[in-house]
């Protein structure tokens, strides 16, 4: 029996919602996969939506009964509101035209094959000559972007015992934790750009901004300055450049995402280990200021070429299924622009109340996602930050403590490819959580327990490199993670709240690192590795709670 249902009023309570997908492709469809939605829910009979429902009683509702909803476009919070066919009566789900098989246990359950694909009807290249064009710009993008949070450790290690040297450690950490919380707190603004308008716009800002702050970093004496140029300007730059470049990846590839977020962020791997060589073979020949100057002229000649390679594929009016409204032959470019930046900022306030809304953390998916993403990268930002002070602290010397940071981005090159692959063979999540529980095991089992013992170059190293490889996966599998569960019309949004809770995080995570570290001491770097491990540990516990929100405690799935 097959009733016509369509949601008329608010008397339709939800008691069990489970998603899964059927690989198939229905007569009259354009969409080679169906959503399908095994539901239990206390309905309206069809007489009394009939009758307006405003009126019904208790006699007009059927409890405890089993829909399958069939549907291009259903998530959990928009079920009800689109018209389905709905079957009653339905013991067992059961593929009825070929594909995957996912069936409804006695409990009324579904055993669920993999995460909901939100994005049906759309295609994806997935390769090509200008996908790769598009995914080489963003690494280079990533070089300077990522490169520059990777290289944090470079900078801090030189001005504590110059510039800053007598300025405690918990005064100069708000200069970083600033610069982080920027870089990700401003995604919310690039988040939005970026949907509305395409790449280029935030890239330009970003750019500007970013070498800006560098050439005013160059010439910072004291602590205020340090925290205008380098905490404030060049994390609002970054944080201009990082979603674009995000999301461009994600018009391009689909089911060879995560591979392809893994690549293009390699690049700030690659910025991670040139960046410190550079500066620590800059710093004695030309002093800081003119180091810093020629980071930025470096920056700014990688930025140019960034910008000139990548480019959005997909509109908002796209994402969204609604039709175009302009017609790009006859339009001109410069109208193009002035359009889209006219109706960017007669919308900025409205589209920034909705991001900042805190909307999607009511998914608990998304809200552990994004608590995981922002506890497992605070872990990894403070000991980059403060590992070459380490070192120094310990008894080697500046040119050991920056090589050491180059073999921790080295190593991440081969962690962030290899994690990219298999995140595509066995899931984001799968890997993503194995790489954080790696992460918390280096810092608490070689950096406190041998490191802290030997002190020795050899194992200082061994750290690097096995610390390296674990943490490869924080940037460049946070991001697919956040996609696995989220529409790509909504990636932009989604991806800026999440790190806009990291951003306010981080300001509060990088501080507190400094306060413990205090006055430099062993007793007082044993307590910050120990804080360093039990985030790792908080935010691997934080990755299973999501996974558990995706597919319940089902272990051998690909989520």
């Amino acid at each position: 029996m097959v009733e016509q249902f369509s949601k008329k009023t608010e008397q339709v309570v939800e008691t069990t919602h489970e998603t899964y997908e059927l690989n198939d492709t229905k007569e009259g469809t354009q969409s080679p996969k169906l959503k399908v939605e095994s539901i239990d829910v206390n309905i309206l009979r069809p007489e009394a939506i009939l009758h307006g429902g405003s009126s019904a009683g208790l006699n007009d509702f059927e409890t405890n009964r089993s829909y399958e909803l069939e549907t291009l476009d259903v998530t959990r919070d928009n079920a009800f509101e689109y018209s389905a066919e709905v079957e009653t009566d339905t013991n067992n789900l059961r593929e009825r035209r070929g594909g995957n098989v996912a069936e409804a246990d006695e409990a009324g359950s579904v055993s669920t094959s993999q995460i909901t694909d939100y994005d049906e009807g759309i295609d994806y290249p997935d390769g090509g000559t200008r996908a790769w064009i598009v995914l080489f710009g963003a690494f280079l993008g990533f070089t300077v972007d990522f490169g520059l949070i990777n290289s944090t450790g470079a900078i801090q290690a030189y001005i504590a015992v110059h510039q800053l040297e007598n300025v405690s450690n918990a005064t100069t950490a708000w200069i970083f934790s600033l610069f982080l919380g920027c870089s990700y707190c401003g995604g919310i603004v690039s988040g939005i750009l970026f949907d509305e308008t395409g790449v280029k716009i935030p890239f330009i800002l970003g750019t500007v901004l970013l070498v800006g702050g560098l050439f005013i970093t160059a010439n910072a004496e004291s602590i205020g300055s340090f925290i205008g140029g380098f905490g404030i300007i060049c994390g609002l730059g970054c944080a201009l450049c990082m979603n674009p470049l995000m999301g461009v990846v994600s018009h391009w590839f689909k089911k060879k995402r995560a591979m392809a977020m893994g690549l293009a962020t390699l690049g700030g791997s690659v910025g991670g280990i040139v960046f410190p060589l550079m500066l620590n073979s800059l710093y004695p020949k030309v002093g800081f200021v003119w180091a810093i100057r020629i980071l930025a002229f470096i920056c700014l000649i990688i930025l140019v070429l960034s910008f000139i390679l990548i480019k959005e594929r997909l509109s908002a009016n796209m994402l969204r299924g609604e039709q175009e409204t302009s017609n790009p032959v006859a339009e001109g470019n410069n109208n193009k622009v002035r359009n889209k930046l006219k109706n960017c900022s007669k919308n900025l306030i409205k589209y920034s109340k909705g991001a900042v809304s805190f909307k999607y953390l009511l998914e608990p998916k998304f809200f552990f996602c994004a608590l995981a993403a922002t506890l497992s990268e605070i872990s990894l930002v403070c000991s980059m930050t403060y590992f070459a002070s380490y070192a120094i602290f310990i008894g080697q010397s500046e040119s050991t403590a920056f090589v050491l940071l180059t073999v921790i981005n080295a190593v991440g090159i081969v962690g962030r490819y290899t994690t990219g692959l298999l995140a595509d063979m066995y899931g984001v999540y799968n890997v993503m959580i194995f790489m954080i529980f790696g992460v918390g095991m280096s810092h608490l089992v070689i950096w406190l327990g041998v490191c802290s013992t030997t002190k020795t170059a050899g194992s200082l190293y061994a750290y690097a490199a096995i610390f390296g490889f674990f943490s490869s996966a924080v940037l460049s599998l946070s991001p697919a993670c956040c996609g696995a569960i989220s529409p790509t019309r909504d990636f932009g949004k989604r991806y800026a709240t999440m790190y806009f809770v990291a951003g306010i995080f981080f300001v509060a995570g990088i501080t507190i690192a400094g306060v413990i570290l205090g006055n430099d001491s062993m007793e007082t770097y044993n307590n910050l590795i120990i804080y360093c491990g039990v985030l790792a540990f908080v935010g691997d516990l934080c990755w299973v709670i999501s996974r558990y929100f995706i597919v319940g405690l089902k272990i051998n799935v690909k989520v």
